[in-house]
């Protein structure tokens, strides 16, 4: 069966996506940012779907939005409480724990692809690999570290991170 043809847009943005994953152009695989990145960067602007939402929504919008997701009345009370002292990643944290039931994670978060693969692990896919391209087989991982507190040490861990999700 003849494939039809892709309109112009349609090849620009599968050429974007192959390049933003490493597959075309220079072949970099450009990583996502951490928390801290998304949280100090500029916000998004009308027709923009990124950014922290705790950082970058408005906090009566942001309380319609946790209404909507079935967070309780007190948790959102801590959680605006957080973002008013701006706290945004210990927000995110909290909302966290409501959403998935826990009282303390026992981790901190610092990138969003962490809230996923730990949102993975407590919901019961955390032995599931996350469907990806296929890559040739990367090295073997080392154990998982906590993330540090000093800023050189969280350079480091985020880098760590930022190998896991280029490792395919």
């Amino acid at each position: 069966m003849p494939r039809a043809p892709l309109s112009p847009f349609d090849k620009a943005y599968a050429y974007s996506i192959r390049h933003m994953f490493g597959k075309e152009g220079k072949r970099t695989d450009y990583t996502p940012y951490s928390c801290m990145k998304v949280i100090l960067s500029n916000a998004p602007s009308q027709g923009d779907h990124h950014g922290c939402p705790f950082r970058h929504t408005d906090a009566e919008l942001l309380k319609q939005k946790l209404q909507s997701y079935k967070v309780s009345p007190s948790g959102i009370a801590q959680i605006l409480e957080l973002v008013k002292g701006m706290h945004y990643q210990l927000a995110c944290q909290k909302y966290f724990e409501l959403t998935h039931n826990i009282e303390d994670a026992g981790f901190s978060l610092n990138h969003p692809n962490q809230y996923f693969l730990e949102s993975q692990k407590l919901l019961g896919g955390g032995g599931k690999e996350v469907k990806r391209e296929a890559d040739p087989p990367a090295a073997p991982r080392g154990p998982e570290v906590k993330p540090p507190a000093d800023p050189q040490a969280l350079a480091e861990n985020n880098e760590d991170l930022d190998a896991y999700f280029q490792d395919g």
